[in-house]
């Protein structure tokens, strides 16, 4: 794969590894499991974590910091959204030195979050933004 796309996989497979959420992209999740995503996030399950990546700085070295936009759902239970966003904070917020699928990151820190309301049908929604500090080599880079 790619620097971004092994960085994207790695965090949905961390997070399950920790026991925040299931990732399993071909398998359709039961209603009491907390399903995690990469892109689009479903219209099922009710609790739901989708990750999209996007790019936020790279410089002339090999350094880089990559966003990962995690969008939370949790049906219509608030405590139970805060909750699962404090479980994404746990597993990312401040880890250093360690690897998701050949990526090695330096450090990853939640920038932001923030509630963005509920969606159709009801359900509270928030986002949360992660950076990750990682070595991004190029064809353009000198290593």
């Amino acid at each position: 794969m790619s620097h971004d796309a092994d960085l994207f996989t790695g965090v949905a497979e961390l997070l399950d590894a920790e026991g925040v959420g299931a990732y399993d992209p071909g398998a359709v999740l039961p209603a009491d499991v907390t399903g995690i995503r990469l892109g689009k996030v479903p219209d099922e399950p009710d609790r739901v974590l989708g990750l999209t990546p996007y790019p936020v700085a790279d410089d002339d070295s090999t350094d880089s910091v990559t966003g990962i936009q995690a969008r939370m759902r949790w049906g219509t239970d608030a405590a139970g959204l805060v909750q699962l966003a404090d479980d994404v904070f746990n597993v990312l917020h401040n880890r250093r030195s360690y690897r998701l699928r050949g990526v090695w990151v330096e450090i990853s820190w939640r920038n932001s979050q923030a509630w963005i309301g509920q969606d159709t049908r009801g359900r509270m929604e928030l986002v949360g933004n992660y950076y990750f500090r990682t070595v991004r080599s190029g064809p353009h880079l000198i290593d």
